[in-house]
């Protein structure tokens, strides 16, 4: 369509006649006449206020349409989460990777690209570039907010945590974020609102279960008190899921037991360490084989798990095994009970 054709299909829809946006403009009823018949054309400094009176973006004056491209890319994006969700991130960075290719300067691809290369070595340098061009150049909130957030997590991987309260400046309070506000003010009795009320309760209940084991490290606290807050935070996972339905928390289950295997046996405490030991091996294994399962349990049910664990990553392989190779642990490697917990973990598809 021509941007004649254009302005008169806009003026008509807004009720207008061709003197009354001509008045608009301060030009003749003639001009209008003469661009709406395609005869002469709109000079380049009288687009903006065209656009405006008409009430669209100049790119939709002049046609140029990218709903289309637009539609393609989030294609692409949705295409790439879901096989990183299942564990597929060769497949998921391949994908995006194309989609780059077509839509170089896309910065939605550009972030989902570094959320899909975050963790795996050697990608760093490559996931800060990322990081750095959406944030010099993108004003769009959501792939900024993602940059932030890779960063960040760089930044904590390096223990730069003085770079991390700089980044952090930059986003907003909680109590002025997206999903707080929403959840405080926002109230629909339908199932999607109780879905996004259960993804946001998920989201702080990690929130709060990271922010408990950051206070149970201080100093101030006796190996004791340290066991009671991680007991703490396990029960809280045992009353939301009533089910024991725990899926990807079931990694928080484990990670505490965990901890509180090595602080029991840093007390000399055998027995309680390896009942930790072999808590923390059930809940591991049930990290790794919950893919694809749905939460039963009240508050969250209806939730999916697409999983993490792929050839590429096991929870247990990469993160609790060189946890474990703590010397805290060094009590209790030759009894019976841990050697059969660390074949387990060493083989948890068997």
């Amino acid at each position: 369509m021509s941007i004649g054709s254009t302005i008169k299909k806009l003026r008509r829809e807004r009720n207008m006649t061709q003197e009354q946006l001509a008045d608009y403009l301060g030009i003749t009823a003639n001009a209008v006449s003469q661009w709406e018949c395609d005869r002469t054309a709109p000079d380049i400094s009288q687009l903006p206020m065209l656009a405006r009176i008409l009430q669209v973006t100049t790119d939709r004056l002049l046609g140029v349409d990218f709903s289309q491209d637009e539609g393609e890319i989030e294609r692409i994006a949705d295409e790439s989460f879901d096989c990183y969700r299942v564990g597929q991130r060769e497949k998921a960075i391949e994908i995006v990777r194309n989609g780059l290719k077509q839509y170089p300067q896309s910065f939605r691809l550009m972030a989902r690209l570094a959320e899909s290369l975050i963790g795996i070595p050697g990608y760093e340098e490559e996931l800060e570039g990322l990081c750095d061009k959406i944030l010099k150049d993108c004003t769009e909130g959501r792939p900024r907010d993602h940059a932030y957030r890779l960063k960040i997590i760089l930044c904590g991987q390096r223990g730069q945590y003085g770079e991390i309260k700089k980044l952090a400046e930059n986003l907003p309070h909680i109590w002025a974020c997206q999903e707080d506000l929403l959840l405080r003010w926002y109230h629909e009795d339908s199932e999607e609102h109780r879905m996004e009320l259960a993804e946001c309760a998920k989201m702080y209940l990690r929130s709060l279960v990271i922010c408990l084991g950051h206070i149970a490290h201080a100093s101030c606290y006796s190996i004791e008190e340290k066991i009671q807050i991680r007991n703490q935070i396990i029960g809280i996972l045992q009353i939301l899921f009533p089910d024991q339905d725990y899926c990807d928390e079931a990694v928080v289950l484990a990670d505490e037991y965990s901890v509180i295997a090595a602080l029991c046996a840093e007390m000399g405490n055998r027995d309680q360490a390896l009942d930790a030991f072999e808590r923390m091996c059930e809940y591991a294994l049930d990290f790794e084989t919950g893919t694809g399962k749905q939460y039963t349990s009240p508050v969250f049910r209806g939730l999916g798990f697409g999983g993490w664990i792929s050839d590429e990553y096991s929870y247990c392989r990469d993160d609790l095994i060189p946890f474990i190779a703590n010397p805290s642990f060094d009590p209790l490697r030759g009894e019976p009970r841990y050697v059969a917990v660390m074949e387990k973990l060493k083989n948890p598809k068997k």
